[in-house]
């Protein structure tokens, strides 16, 4: 799987990267969202607790994904500027349910 960059925006005020890309799947699936943070993490040459993927879209009729992701300087800023529910869906091992499974904790 190689992730390509499509545009960047370097946000000052925030810290942070904003990353939209796209992937080439001709013969697999979907890729699922951590593989595209571990892979977008390697790109930046940072560690995984630093870069949150917000989506991930297979565009219909092609073999191709779009998304968008933020890269941050420092990952206390995540915890701060993030969504909760954000936070949550780029945890390993959650996945869909397990988002409200982690709420009730």
């Amino acid at each position: 799987m190689e992730v390509k960059k499509s545009s960047e925006k370097d946000n000052p005020l925030l810290k942070r990267k904003e990353v939209s890309f796209f992937i080439d799947h001709p013969s697999a699936g979907t890729p699922q969202l951590f593989e595209v943070r571990t892979a977008l993490a390697s790109m930046y040459g940072v560690s995984d607790d630093r870069v949150y993927v917000l989506n991930l879209t297979t565009l219909t009729g092609t073999n191709r994904t779009v998304g968008e992701a933020e890269v941050y300087d420092q990952a206390e800023t995540t915890r701060v500027v993030l969504p909760k529910h954000i936070q949550l869906r780029n945890v390993q091992g959650r996945g869909r349910g397990g988002e409200k499974e982690a709420a009730k904790d």
